[in-house]
């Protein structure tokens, strides 16, 4: 093997014909030496850097050993940003992909060295450009999603992690990035956040619950904390929480109800005092969480869910009779102040679809104007770019599962498996169970790549048990 011992040795195999595995290999035996990383983030003689004598794209396995090692070295020399985005634009994935572990280490480094400059904002544009030279396709998960999400959030700059977060995740490849299971947890957590800041309630949901369902054998603190907000949404959305995935453990479902947010979502929804009560009681605990704003959204929204409510049983109230159910307080809701809150909560519902009614307003007393609900209308027809994009979305998602099914029935795991039932067709005194084996055959010859003798194989022992039998 190749051995690197100075910077100019980093520099000459860069530029050799030597093959790129080898120089990576070179690279990988390098840093794992005490004194790799301190060599790669030093200067050359009379402070040369060695980056000025390096292509970015013919050179980046060497650039990317060389700047990871720099931007995460106290002490090391400073590299400009517009060199750092400039490379991150540029790169060779190819190259990238024979040293995962240092790109999300660049990753890391470059976060940090924006915090350094007190503007996390800065990261944004490289982090950016690096996911979309070295993610190999959209939905394909990589380490780089969770830095880049963190960032998002630290800066505050939440739109910038939509183009991202809109593309389910569809496949990981832990060979060209070191993803674990708190990243998958955290992108998830992280996501639910961006989404909920930005009130897709439908979406935050959606993420806050993948984070709370993943499994494990005990909840973890990112869980808990997902647990925690995906309640508050759900509360906004639905008015009332909803029952965790059957496939949460019990041990994971019974620590996330451990919660006093159990005991606002009890008595939600419910008068906007009340609900500040319980807020004021537990307010140390919320604030401690991050989860103040949230828990602020929910009472704002319970009023609308009060209204709600009304409509399952009445078909007509006043709205004074209205206040007086949003409010705690009888005296308060016959002021002037609740009715016109009141009225005009009314409106807004019923010019958003949030309920269907009509206004029958008493110009001498507004407290006496009449709500008469109905039902909703029966639902329209789609629009035709509608279904197109359902029909498009679906045939693409049916795409994806096939290439993912026939990647399962090559695997070596799955034709093991498929074995060993063959073997469980077997019972007592050579009695064969037809229908097991003739299943299981199935699922075999409908699995693309599960390779011909093992068909072969199957066929003819399928055939000779049915004669055995008949």
């Amino acid at each position: 093997m190749t051995t690197l011992s100075s910077l100019n040795d980093v520099v000459t195999i860069s530029h050799s014909n030597v093959p790129i595995p080898t120089i990576a290999a070179a690279l990988k035996s390098l840093v794992k030496r005490e004194v790799g990383d301190p060599l790669l983030a030093s200067l050359g003689p009379e402070n040369s850097d060695p980056l000025a004598h390096l292509h970015q794209t013919a050179h980046t396995l060497a650039v990317l050993y060389i700047l990871s090692a720099r931007l995460n070295t106290q002490g090391a020399a400073p590299v400009p940003f517009e060199f750092i985005d400039s490379f991150c634009a540029n790169l060779d994935p190819e190259q990238a992909r024979f040293a995962p572990e240092r790109v999300t280490w660049l990753a890391k480094g470059i976060e940090q060295l924006a915090e350094l400059n007190h503007n996390s904002r800065l990261a944004i544009g490289p982090l950016r450009k690096l996911m979309a030279r070295y993610v190999p396709i959209p939905g394909f998960f990589t380490s780089l999603h969770v830095i880049f999400l963190r960032v998002c959030v630290k800066s505050e700059c939440w739109n910038h992690a939509l183009p991202i977060l809109d593309v389910p995740l569809s496949d990981v490849d832990k060979s060209i990035s070191d993803v674990n299971y708190l990243d998958n947890l955290t992108y998830y957590y992280l996501g639910g956040v961006i989404y909920a800041v930005l009130k897709r309630w439908k979406e935050a949901e959606e993420f806050f619950e993948m984070c709370v369902a993943a499994p494990g054998n005990i909840a973890s603190a990112v869980q808990l904390e997902a647990f925690k907000k995906l309640t508050l949404v759900q509360l906004i959305s639905y008015g009332k929480t909803r029952a965790l995935p059957k496939y949460v453990t019990f041990a994971t479902s019974r620590v996330l109800k451990q919660q006093p947010y159990q005991t606002f979502a009890k008595n939600y929804p419910n008068s906007s005092a009340a609900l500040g009560q319980i807020l004021e009681k537990d307010l140390a605990h919320f604030t401690a969480d991050g989860n103040v704003g949230l828990i602020k959204q929910a009472i704002r929204h319970a009023p609308r869910w009060i209204v709600r409510r009304l409509t399952d049983t009445y078909v007509t109230l006043s709205v004074a009779e209205i206040a007086k159910a949003i409010a705690s307080d009888v005296a308060t809701s016959s002021t002037p102040e609740a009715i016109q809150e009141t009225t005009m909560l009314i409106l807004s519902m019923i010019e958003h679809n949030e309920i269907y009614a009509t206004l029958t307003p008493s110009p001498e007393n507004p407290g006496a104007a009449i709500v008469t609900f109905r039902d909703p209308p029966p639902p329209k027809y789609f629009d035709p770019a509608v279904l197109e994009k359902i029909v498009r979305d679906a045939q693409n998602n049916n795409t994806q599962l096939g290439l993912l099914d026939r990647e399962v029935g090559k695997s070596k795991a799955y034709l093991n498996k498929v074995g060993r039932l063959l073997d469980s067709a077997w019972v007592a005194d050579n009695y064969i169970n037809h229908d097991v084996l003739r299943s299981v055959l199935q699922a075999v010859k409908d699995k693309e790549g599960s390779g011909i003798a093992f068909d072969d194989m199957a066929e003819m022992e399928m055939e000779r048990l049915r004669g055995d039998w008949e």
